[in-house]
């Protein structure tokens, strides 16, 4: 056999090695940047520090903003987006993805920041998009003048925010900076979970609750659930991660069906990662549907890509999978849904640097290679940096890491001459 017995306890250390590098916590029909809000329900001003002027209010039903205006203002003004929150988690101005290390940094370069909760948590690229665009107003009324410069940044799905926004607004916005981001567009990002639900159900049928369309409230998958079905079954595992719909990334690095290697142990990760993400989001988004598919795999023939092992090896798994997998028809209106919020056009027309693990396990890098197509196609590659970190993991990007690039971002914008990739 080309791969050995894994032991459950081998699985399961590997999956503990990764486990931390997975965390994470076009658009139409926005509302005017002036939107109505209750106005400041906090104002706050520190003794030490950066920020002069700390505000807390609420833009809409639910939805609170912090607003953090520097000592030593610079003119420019910084509008952030959060990454995924699970839909039943509190709705709050959290820290996440070390953006308030972030913050405090640009606001000792003289940025102000303003940031807000959106309405609502889940996959909520719309709210995110109309609540972050909200901020310009809001932000307009704390400062002196109004911003000479302003920027995006985002986490995650805040960075799809970002990015709609930016090529919605660009006369509204100087550039932006996409970290870890669903900028191939939310169809990309659910087809490619919807994909390996799908195949994990047809070679581990049972070892979850629910199935591609859903799962029971509450589900949590876990890594004990993921290293006892990859025991039972290694070769499904190496599969998964050659087939060309759901290339699961993994580092390169030592033989990929050696448990105590971290190719084998990244790649059960990005299982692992797919998975919980795909189980943390499913039953929001079929809300969001109106209860209808957003998932379609009907006519889909799954396909070798960079096969794990030999090709002659995995064939008969591919050819299992096309002859047994569960098959689901996307409803028009769910396509329709997922397409504006958001389909990336390409067409930008201000700077947009994007910085992405190389190895992500829950929004992977093909992403990239999904906005840097459209944007070829929209003739505006000018206008985009793509950058990578050679590691493994979900928004995994250190906090001076970000502030560096955000820097590449203003010194591109301010002088013109796009930075290195």
């Amino acid at each position: 056999m080309p791969y050995r017995s894994l032991s459950a306890a081998a699985v399961a250390a590997g999956l503990l090695v990764v486990t931390a590098a997975c965390a994470d916590d076009a658009v139409t029909g926005f509302t005017s940047t002036s939107a109505l809000a209750a106005g400041p329900t906090s104002v706050v001003t520190p003794s030490v520090g950066p920020w002069a002027r700390i505000v807390e209010g609420e833009t809409g039903p639910g939805s609170r903003y912090a607003l953090y205006i520097p000592v030593d203002w610079n003119g420019a003004a910084v509008f952030y987006a959060h990454g995924v929150r699970d839909a039943d988690s509190p709705v709050d101005l959290r820290d996440q993805d070390q953006f308030y290390a972030i913050r405090d940094d640009l606001g000792a370069r003289g940025f102000a920041f303003a940031y807000s909760s959106f309405s609502e948590n889940g996959f909520a690229v719309k709210d995110g998009a109309q609540r972050t665009h909200q901020l310009r107003g809001v932000l307009a009324g704390q400062l002196p003048t109004p911003p000479q410069r302003s920027f995006l940044v985002g986490h995650s799905l805040g960075a799809g925010v970002a990015l709609a926004l930016a090529e919605s607004y660009p006369a509204q916005y100087d550039g932006a900076l996409l970290m870890c981001g669903m900028v191939g567009g939310s169809l990309v990002q659910t087809q490619y979970l919807g994909h390996v639900r799908a195949l994990f159900d047809a070679y581990y049928p049972g070892a979850l609750p629910g199935n591609v369309l859903g799962v029971p409230p509450g589900t949590v998958v876990t890594i004990p659930q993921v290293a006892a079905a990859v025991q039972s079954n290694p070769a499904a595992l190496f599969t998964i991660a050659s087939i060309a719909q759901t290339p699961l990334p993994f580092v390169p690095i030592g033989n990929p069906t050696d448990p105590a290697s971290p190719a084998f142990q990244t790649m059960v990760g990005s299982l692992f990662g797919a998975l919980s993400f795909h189980a943390r989001g499913i039953n929001n988004v079929i809300e969001l549907t109106h209860g209808f598919s957003p998932f379609d795999n009907a006519t889909t023939v799954y396909v070798l890509g960079a096969p794990v092992l030999p090709a002659p090896v995995l064939q008969p798994l591919v050819n299992f999978a096309n002859a047994n997998v569960a098959r689901y028809d996307m409803d028009p209106g769910a396509r329709q849904y997922l397409g504006r919020h958001f389909t990336p056009t390409g067409d930008l027309r201000i700077p947009v640097l994007t910085l992405h693990n190389t190895w992500d396990p829950a929004v992977p890098l093909f992403h990239e290679a999904e906005l840097l197509s459209r944007t070829q196609g929209a003739g505006a590659t000018g206008n985009l940096l793509q950058r990578t970190v050679p590691s493994f993991g979900h928004c995994a990007i250190p906090a001076a890491l970000a502030v560096q690039n955000f820097l590449d971002l203003v010194s591109w914008e301010a002088g013109g001459v796009k930075p290195a990739a």
